[in-house]
């Protein structure tokens, strides 16, 4: 149920002492109508923002921010306006200066009037160091949802898919107002041809998203768009371009959501070699270009879909023509082989002979066991990359190939045998090493400013305690926490490095549950003021003594919290327990229960053991707008392996909606391991 967040009636206060209360506080103060238009500003907001008051007064909030927070801005402003419970909201102001200000806002509903509702914004500028981290753990992010569509896309052989979902990540990651995708009715030889598709009938729109319906339908019909492909790029240029909204005739009214002018579209092609098979474009209302590595980004999901986009358009003509299995077959990038019931060999394609190189000619009909136990043998110990089996191939030079098997019906569901696509992800995996071996350069050259920045964050606030200032000790403080946080990204991108590579290794000492406990809670002292929430403990009277890695404990405790103040975001406590499982003789040592749970959204059941894959996200969170990079409890779970435990998440222990985790460790950890080789091995 809805908290009513609107001001009840006051006798009028005189209108001096008003004035001198509103141009006295630090705090920002905007009131706004109805519509988000900016009706009064007090000297603090005029201050934050560097805008003098005309230049304030009578614009909509909205277009005070910058264009990655004004959905959020959008959504407070509605919120409050339903009666909604509002919490404190971070947005990244555009001052007059140029620079980027994060101010967080409290929406209060005014009284009613003559004029119709108004909103109060009380706000409060933050140090620009925290803009700096966000953008730090965005570009972070930028990379994983990379390397999350390139497994995606890898996999997929359902075109609009693949197509639409890559056109969501590229616009959610760069912030862009809208895209679409349009396919060539046949991929063009660039070696051959002087100029891409210029006929309407040649194209097809296979993607869109933030467009109007009714220029969706006319959206491959622009001649000035085909003109846009042949004049600003040559045949042989294969890169990203971007030109002016005028250029290819698109208007503010042919956006769904139009936020402001329309200044850039970029576009960048969709190759498989040297053929094109269409074009990305996308829609910015930002008032400068891309900047270079966001260009960088945009080619390279280009590059990046044009095989899955060739074998996808291959698996569509197979899906239309089934007559012509064979000959399509033969055409995909992947191996494929076709057993019956019995495990003879029914089809394989000539790819997987040349996979595998052998000849599979004289396959079918013979064992199918027999024929790929001397071809193949598995990969016990590979990175989370795939969900498929990873298999090396015998002959040659040892190319890694990923296996998916899927079982073969008839019309009435009547099992017919099964499939098995091949695909060759020797480059992959190589790119993932590279990927890794990036993340933890990276990661360790960054943990030295981190330090800096956290060091002199420290001997400034203990400067500002002295001096009484408690705004400045406020803001010092989430630098402090901020910089807390970057640390721990950094420590869990090392360990994620450490992992993949099976160089993680435990340094077990005594610790005592307790200090351990009370240490984390502490970690946590900030964000608990600040969002007015508690963390309820229940622990053990007599000392619980264990062997563990406290450093990658402490880590893993942080993370469950962490993720359980961030996904209950309508509050409530965090409840954390430590108990003793007493084990027999014939059991071993004893153990060691750790429980956190919160009464947030909840992980459902079918998700459960997925949240522990590296990079995955829960729906829930991903719909709810929650950042996060997917590698915590990724991480986590594997430390808890090390240590000879087990992970798993529950409901709320004490009904309702939320999420619990269950760690059972043994006081004494198991001996120094390892991360690798934890695969098992997958059967021919």
């Amino acid at each position: 149920m809805s908290q009513d967040r609107s001001i009840p009636p006051l006798d009028p206060w005189p209108v001096e002492l008003a004035q001198a209360a509103v141009a006295a506080t630090h705090n920002v103060l905007l009131t706004l109508d109805a519509t988000g238009t900016i009706q009064h500003a007090n000297p603090a907001a005029l201050q934050a923002l560097c805008l003098q008051l005309p230049a304030v007064c009578g614009r909509h909030f909205v277009d005070l921010l910058d264009v990655g927070s004004r959905a959020k801005g959008q959504r407070l402003l509605a919120d409050v306006l339903s009666h909604s419970s509002t919490a404190v909201v971070e947005l990244n102001h555009v001052t007059g200066d140029g620079n980027i200000v994060m101010i967080g806002y409290r929406a209060l509903l005014l009284p009613q009037t003559a004029a119709g509702p108004q909103v109060l914004l009380i706000g409060q500028a933050t140090a620009e160091m925290v803009a700096t981290t966000e953008r730090l753990i965005a570009l972070n992010r930028r990379l994983s949802a990379l390397f999350m569509l390139a497994a995606t896309a890898s996999r997929s052989l359902i075109l609009p898919d693949l197509l639409q979902q890559a056109l969501a990540v590229i616009l959610t990651e760069l912030q862009l107002q809208a895209g679409a995708i349009l396919l060539a009715a046949v991929p063009v030889e660039l070696d051959r041809a002087l100029h891409a598709p210029r006929e309407p009938h040649q194209l097809r729109v296979a993607a869109h998203q933030g467009f109007a319906p009714a220029f969706v339908e006319r959206l491959a019909d622009i001649e000035s768009l085909t003109a846009f492909w042949n004049t600003t790029t040559r045949a042989e240029q294969q890169s990203v371009v971007q030109g002016t909204a005028d250029e290819v005739g698109i208007q503010a009214s042919d956006l769904e959501y139009a936020s402001g002018p329309l200044l850039t579209v970029g576009a960048t092609p969709i190759m498989a070699e040297t053929n094109l098979l269409g074009w990305l474009y996308v829609v910015t209302d930002r008032y400068d270009a891309l900047p270079p590595d966001e260009l960088e980004l945009l080619s390279s999901v280009g590059n990046l879909l044009g095989p899955p986009v060739e074998n996808a358009r291959l698996y569509d003509a197979l899906r239309e023509t089934s007559g012509q299995l064979g000959a399509v077959l033969d055409g995909i990038d992947s191996g494929v082989l076709l057993t019956d019931q019995d495990g003879l060999v029914r089809y394989a394609n000539a790819r997987l002979g040349s996979l595998l190189e052998v000849t599979v000619a004289e396959w079918p009909g013979q064992p199918r066991a027999d024929i790929m136990r001397s071809a193949l043998q598995p990969v016990t110990q590979h990175t989370a990359l795939f969900e498929g089996e990873l298999w090396q191939v015998v002959a040659g030079e040892g190319r890694i190939l990923r296996r998916f098997v899927q079982p073969v019906a008839d019309h009435t569901g009547q099992p017919l045998g099964s499939l098995e696509v091949y695909s060759d992800v020797t480059q992959l995996l190589k790119t993932d090493q590279l990927r890794d071996e990036f993340v933890a350069a990276a990661a360790h050259d960054l943990k030295t400013p981190v330090t800096a920045v956290k060091g002199y964050a420290q001997i400034a606030l203990r400067v500002a305690s002295k001096l009484n200032e408690p705004r400045l000790v406020q803001q010092l403080t989430m630098i402090n926490a901020r910089s807390d946080d970057l640390a721990l990204l950094m420590d869990s991108l090392l360990d994620m490095s450490r992992i993949q590579a099976g160089r993680l290794q435990l340094q077990i000492s005594p610790v005592l549950v307790q200090d351990l406990v009370k240490h984390v809670i502490k970690h946590f002292d900030f964000d608990l003021q600040r969002k007015q929430r508690t963390i309820t403990c229940q622990l053990p009277d007599e000392p619980l003594e264990v062997a563990w890695d406290r450093h990658r404990m402490e880590g893993v405790l942080i993370n469950l919290i962490g993720n359980a103040l961030k996904y209950s975001p309508d509050g409530g406590d965090i409840h954390l327990y430590a108990r003793r499982i007493m084990q027999t003789a014939d059991q071993g040592s004893d153990a060691v229960e750790l429980t956190v749970t919160d009464h947030g959204i909840g992980i459902p059941p079918a998700e459960r053991e997925l949240i522990f894959q590296r990079f995955y996200r829960a729906r829930e969170a991903v719909e709810h707008g929650f950042r996060g990079t997917g590698i915590g409890l990724y991480i986590s779970h594997m430390i808890v392996h090390l240590h000879g435990g087990q992970m798993r998440a529950a409901d709320a222990l004490h009904g309702g909606q939320g999420t619990t985790m269950h760690i059972v460790l043994p006081t004494t950890a198991a001996s120094a391991q390892h991360a690798g080789g934890m695969e098992d091995s997958p059967t021919v």
